[in-house]
């Protein structure tokens, strides 16, 4: 990521293009194949962003950061696509058409939607997550309870994630690809909810699922090696017990993952071929591990008397 705004530790200043070829260049070192711009004021910097990815072959994917003016001037100036929400309601012919004609792909990511309450909520409001046995199972107590169970609650009205990706689909039948994007929210679950708010939006299931297998691959020149089951290609798949082309809500029911010829039990996420292995237990599993360590603690608590944050 290159971040415009003042921050510590992670902010890229940009006033020319050799510092924009210094950025991309070091990411590029690092092994990326894309760059986000992200929150870089001026368009003439994002240019600069541009032109230095061009050059060195990388992609650059920006976040307009729920500027209209930004997404719109990042299509015009050739960005690979615009990640994260664009904040409107509907978006008018001028937008579907300079968009479509772009080639610009979109990755609407959908539970940190722009312009209303985010997609993310909505889960937490319809459904018990605290409930679902796998999640439970991988992640500790005391990070899923208080964020799903004490939630906002609001009408389906309210949630604006269902008018953007109404939006993505408009986009989508003008030849605009759409992919998901999970932004790392609830673990193994976001992804699934990504392709439920996609067909809130109008996206068939089928549609859904190529956004985040094919098309999502495409759009990241990734698809000569994953995104489908062909002959040549790198056999990471997940094994479905239902059939998300009928109902896409069956897509969580993951039973066994297969990674570089391995298959894991989704339940476990034990190994269960080509050998059978047990997996070790995660930090919160052990006795007392579901808790904040003590020098966590104590740093934490250094912390709020160095800035005044206790009283």
């Amino acid at each position: 990521i290159l971040y415009g705004a003042h921050a510590p530790a992670y902010h890229a200043r940009i006033d020319s293009l050799e510092d924009a070829l210094f950025h991309v260049g070091r990411l590029a070192r690092a092994g990326a194949i894309s760059v986000k711009s992200y929150q870089q004021p001026r368009r003439d910097q994002r240019q600069q962003v541009i032109e230095a990815g061009a050059r060195l072959g990388v992609m650059v994917v920006p976040e307009g950061g729920a500027k209209f003016q930004h997404n719109m001037n990042e299509i015009v100036d050739g960005h690979t696509g615009i990640e994260h929400a664009v904040p409107l309601a509907r978006l008018y012919d001028d937008v579907l058409q300079l968009w479509a004609a772009s080639q610009t792909g979109y990755t609407p990511t959908l539970g940190v939607a722009y312009g209303g309450i985010a997609g993310e909520n909505y889960w937490y409001d319809r459904t018990e997550v605290w409930k679902d046995r796998n999640l439970m199972r991988l992640v500790p107590r005391s990070v899923v309870e208080p964020r799903s169970m004490r939630r906002t609650r609001a009408p389906d009205d309210h949630y604006n994630h269902i008018l953007v990706a109404r939006q993505a689909r408009r986009l989508r039948e003008r030849g605009v690809s759409v992919q998901l994007g999970a932004h790392g929210q609830r673990e193994g679950l976001a992804a699934h909810w990504e392709l439920w708010m996609l067909a809130q939006g109008g996206f068939t299931p089928w549609q859904a699922l190529r956004a985040g297998t094919i098309d999502g691959a495409r759009y990241l020149g990734l698809d000569g090696s994953i995104g489908s089951i062909e002959p040549g290609k790198l056999a990471d798949l997940a094994i479905i017990d239902g059939d998300p082309l009928a109902d896409i809500r069956q897509s969580e029911k993951v039973r066994w993952v297969i990674q570089g010829g391995r298959v894991w039990e989704s339940a476990t996420m034990n190994e269960i071929f080509p050998e059978a292995r047990s997996r070790r237990p995660f930090f919160f599993e052990k006795e007392g591990g579901d808790t904040i360590h003590p020098s966590t603690t104590r740093w934490l608590e250094a912390l709020s008397r160095a800035l005044g944050w206790d009283h």
